[in-house]
């Protein structure tokens, strides 16, 4: 369905306009100054930006690094979070101050989710090839060498563009290996920028030997066995190569050192482009620092099957780390991820086990060049639920005309952690949090209190015990089912000098928030559907987080704002799009940090992680001409956008309401600090829905 979102009053025809109003120079700093301050006033701290490295847009044309003038170059087939300034300043602009992004890891060979990538090695497909044409990186690829490769992709015409994964791949095979080439030749020829360049390269390979080089042997036995999978592999010393070759195997100990001995070109071509990827990578953040960019990287809960492989003796035999509900029909989500090894994460001592510096390894990882973490999964690091890899039977079941194939409950055997004491008899698992990712997040100079935990789903006792009680550790809220003012605030009586509670004009108790909670709210993430798609499910007609009475109420809340608030409630009940803003602005008003998926800002009616085996899972990205379609869609109304500063000046409103409602403050006091924020949210409300004048 076409929503008519967010100019509801007033259609502006689209004839004889051209869809490019941008902000002039002069007034972008401005309206990011007074977003800024609306938050503020809102008590928001943090306004993320939810987006994957794969989705973010294509470079357009003549882009340029700030930092040296050069072209910037990527992969036109995904998206890459690097060299991304012009998207970041423009999401700033509206008030995001950070991007939430996925797990940043190499993908697995038949698997392009980012929740199996690699906690180690890094994503070559988000490597900047322009770079390479510079001196800083030795010349190695010259701007004839990309364009005979990169060729562009024809555009879907859509509000959306999709990853081409397989292109992706292809392109970034010829292009690294064509790089590593030239590289190799410039050293032979003593090349000055090269050396130079390979100074970097040893000190990276010293800086990372207890990993880089078995990640490599694996890369090349992938290559040999046709699959990344290991557990398909014939060859059952390759299998566990890097387990026996520990135990001082000579059978394995021979066959690693034949394979690094005729593969010693390849292995050093993988560690050349972790190099490489490394590098730019932190020059980025440098970047990003100057701009006042914040990413939030992702702990994912999972390990890629290169991670497996490595680190064998960490894992737990024949168990697995899934989710009790959530998968098809409600079935058990039998996510294969490998269960680090409960008896082996604490040493006698008290020091960390294999299994538990493993834990703690990747928690510094993937906290490396970002400011911040989500934590995929919390309970996955407390009381995770587990299943035995061989009593997984599937089933075909059909829920809403589709089928699916689904694991069988009654063959699977499994549970929370916490009640299978033959895997984890001393309940060292409930030790992780406190043990090993809390001290590992400090390290990394992360503030437990302030990282994105992911507590959806169903919990365990023992996981809430841990996570609410013990660590007092924010969690997300979701706000599709739930009132704004019950999740969003400590609460607390108001009382006079002798300790009576205080009560307004209306005979009602005077309570105040006391402080904001440090949760994150969301309407939804990367794993929903867009918001606007929730308009056609029943569910939600049911539910008190979205009726027209809780959401006009709760955003019109000055008593003497009654007919205001009517209006409200009729233009909601009315109208589907209207209600949509009302839920984006309850949003708002939400905890003290906030995401927005990037599909709900610019009105992206697609889901990038449908989770029923679609083949466009993972796939939908940010169309190049992502700005001129935001506010073409503004104008058209084709597509439901969010214009930021109206939810905003809705949420200003929603505010100095309540705390009017609940004699927090003089009204009039209330609405002189209130007022000139909603004008100029109001302002650039009206700003972003202007068309330019056609130039004819």
């Amino acid at each position: 369905m076409e929503l008519g979102i967010f100019n509801y009053n007033n259609r502006v025809s689209s004839s004889n306009v051209n869809f490019k109003r941008k902000l002039t120079e002069e007034e972008k700093p401005q309206m990011e100054a007074d977003m800024n301050k609306a938050f503020d006033y809102l008590e928001i701290k943090n306004r993320a930006l939810i987006i994957h490295g794969s989705v973010y847009p294509d470079s357009t044309d003549g882009a340029k690094n700030s930092h040296n003038n050069t072209p910037i170059v990527r992969n036109h087939y995904i998206g890459s979070p690097y060299r991304q300034r012009d998207f970041n300043k423009i999401a700033k602009m509206h008030g995001f101050n950070c991007i939430q992004l996925g797990p940043n890891g190499e993908l697995c060979k038949g698997d392009n989710s980012p929740y199996r990538a690699s906690i180690y090695a890094k994503n070559p497909l988000f490597v900047d090839y322009g770079e390479m044409t510079t001196g800083k990186y030795a010349n190695i690829l010259t701007k004839k060498d990309i364009d005979e490769i990169n060729t562009k992709p024809e555009p879907s015409g859509k509000n959306y563009d999709m990853t081409d994964f397989d292109e992706a791949k292809e392109v970034t095979k010829i292009l690294i290996h064509k790089a590593y080439n030239n590289f190799v030749n410039k050293l032979n020829d003593n090349d000055i920028k090269a050396q130079n360049l390979n100074k970097e390269f040893d000190k990276f390979k010293k800086d990372n030997n207890n990993w880089l080089e078995n990640y490599a042997m694996f890369h090349v036995l992938s290559d040999i066995h046709g699959t990344d999978n290991f557990h398909k592999w014939q060859n059952n010393t390759d299998k566990h190569l890097i387990k026996l070759k520990s135990q001082n195997n000579s059978k394995a100990k021979n066959r690693y050192d034949a394979v690094k001995s005729r593969s010693q070109n390849d292995i050093n071509e993988y560690m050349f482009t972790q190099f490489i990827i490394d590098k730019q990578e932190k020059e980025d953040k440098a970047e990003r620092k100057k701009d006042g960019i914040k990413y939030i990287g992702d702990l994912l809960v999972g390990f890629s099957y290169a991670d497996e492989w490595v680190h064998d003796e960490a894992f737990a035999e024949g168990w697995k780390i899934g989710a009790e509900d959530g998968g098809p029909c409600n079935s058990p989500q039998i996510w294969n991820n490998p269960l680090p090894d409960p008896k082996k994460l604490f040493n006698k001592d008290g020091s960390l086990g294999i299994s538990g510096q493993l834990l703690y390894n990747k928690v510094k990882r993937a906290a490396e060049n970002v400011e911040n973490l989500r934590i995929d999964n919390a309970m996955g690091l407390a009381d995770p639920f587990v299943y035995k890899a061989d009593t997984v039977h599937m089933v075909v079941a059909a829920d809403r005309g589709k089928t699916y194939n689904i694991a069988d409950r009654s063959h699977l055997w499994g549970g929370n952690l916490s009640y299978i004491k033959e895997v984890d008899p001393e309940g060292n698992y409930q030790k992780v949090l406190h043990n090993i990712v809390i001290p590992a997040l400090k390290e990394c100079g992360i503030n437990p209190k302030e990282a994105v935990w992911e507590n959806l789903g169903k919990q365990s006792n023992t996981f809430k015990r841990i996570f609410e009680y013990e660590e007092k550790l924010p969690g997300i809220i979701p706000t599709t089912g739930s009132r704004a003012q019950d999740i969003c605030f400590d609460w607390a009586p108001v009382r006079d000098k002798n300790g009576e509670i205080k009560k307004n004009s209306f005979g009602n108790e005077i309570w105040e928030p006391t402080v904001p909670k440090p949760d994150w709210s969301l309407i939804g993430s990367h794993d929903n559907k867009p918001t606007v798609q929730y308009l056609d499910d029943g569910w939600i007609d049911g539910n008190s987080g979205w009726m027209p009475e809780y959401l006009g109420g709760y955003l019109c809340a000055d008593p003497e704002k009654s007919n205001e608030k009517d209006r409200l409630i009729d233009n909601i009940r009315r109208n589907p799009n209207m209600k949509l803003k009302a839920k984006y602005a309850e949003l708002m008003r939400g905890t003290a940090n906030i995401q927005v998926t990037f599909a709900d800002w610019h009105g992206i009616d697609k889901t990038y992680n449908p989770q029923n085996n679609s083949p466009d899972t993972w796939k939908v990205r940010e169309p190049i001409d992502y700005n001129d379609k935001y506010h073409e869609n503004l104008i058209t109304e084709k597509a439901p956008v969010m214009n930021m500063p109206e939810l905003v000046g809705m949420a200003v409103n929603a505010k100095a309401g309540m705390m009017v409602a609940k004699g927090l403050k003089d009204r009039e006091d209330v609405y002189k600090e209130a007022n000139p924020i909603m004008k100029s949210m109001k302002h650039w409300e009206n700003v972003l829905k202007e068309p330019e004048k056609n130039e004819n």
